[in-house]
């Protein structure tokens, strides 16, 4: 539509701010690799829907060429400063040789920009917008999509806010579910491996930890060698864990990309803490029940017992 259609959404209930957006479908391509895209364009300064640079500053494209996603130029192997095929889809169906004049770094979807006027220019026609992105007054929402409904130009409407809820709750259960079966195959580990080391330790110097008895140590004296020794040992591998605990995040953060979404890796101490707590309760409860047998221990048939 013609960029005066703006206007004409301004004016419906409940509509507090509106701004124009473009979009093309189009086939990037970069020798042998293609990728299929909307290509979008916004004007300068825009507030509604912005692209944020590594920094997570408003970045604005620059004319003359065409800003990718870093994904999308990852799969297209070029960078800032190569030039890309672009073949559009709609209007004329033309193609154009055109520079990347930057990459940004993107979450949602393959982004690839341009700028308004040159999006204009190279359809060779006036302003037009595919999407005006508003905010809403919340309480006219019902009044909005009866005017809606009246108004046969416009397709439809996306509550962003109710998608970006959806979406967070989403992964919110799923990163929930994950991690408590997550937790509980740690344990399980953590205890068997722990609480076998423990039997076989225990067995093996059951006559020396007799003899410290036997010597007027006391039970606690005698359990805190058996104890100390493999806390000690669980507490040295925590830094070997937390190096393949962070390998294994980001490959199920790399699997979990698609040309839908991305999740960054986000690792922060918090995370490292709560595995430590849980792998060395896990093996402090283990070497607790592995101690009960050593407070019961027979002395005489252990000192018996040939080496």
């Amino acid at each position: 539509m013609p960029e005066a259609a703006v206007e004409a959404v301004r004016t419906l209930p409940g509509v507090l701010q509106a701004e124009p957006q473009q979009f093309h479908a189009a086939t990037l391509r970069r020798g042998h690799l293609s990728k299929r895209v909307a290509i979008e364009s916004r004007r300068p300064g825009n507030d509604l829907s912005r692209i944020l640079d590594a920094e997570r500053q408003p970045f604005d494209v620059p004319p003359g060429g065409i800003v990718l996603s870093d994904r999308l130029a990852s799969h297209l192997e070029v960078q800032a400063g190569d030039r890309i095929e672009v073949a559009f889809l709609s209007g004329r169906r033309e193609t154009f040789d055109m520079p990347v004049s930057a990459t940004v770094e993107l979450h949602f979807g393959l982004g690839a920009y341009m700028d308004f006027e040159d999006m204009n220019a190279l359809f060779r026609h006036a302003p037009r917008v595919s999407t005006v992105n508003v905010t809403l007054d919340d309480a006219r929402i019902e009044a909005l999509h009866a005017a809606i409904k009246e108004t046969p130009k416009i397709s439809g409407i996306v509550e962003m806010n109710e998608n970006r809820r959806s979406f967070q709750d989403t992964i919110e259960q799923n990163i929930t579910v994950m991690n408590t079966i997550y937790i509980a195959i740690a344990v399980l580990i953590t205890v068997g491996v722990t609480y076998n080391a423990v039997r076989i330790q225990l067995s093996e110097r059951a006559r020396e930890l007799a003899s410290l008895r036997i010597l007027c140590f006391g039970r606690g004296e005698v359990s805190y060698i058996l104890i100390g020794e493999m806390m000690l040992i669980a507490l040295i591998a925590q830094p070997l864990g937390w190096g393949i605990g962070a390998g294994i995040a980001y490959l199920m953060t790399e699997s979990f990309s698609s040309d839908l979404y991305a999740v960054p890796l986000v690792l922060k101490p918090a995370t490292f803490s709560l595995a430590n707590f849980v792998v060395l309760a896990a093996a402090l409860a283990s070497v607790l029940i592995v101690r009960r047998r050593l407070d019961r221990l027979d002395l005489v048939s252990v000192m018996k017992t040939r080496e």
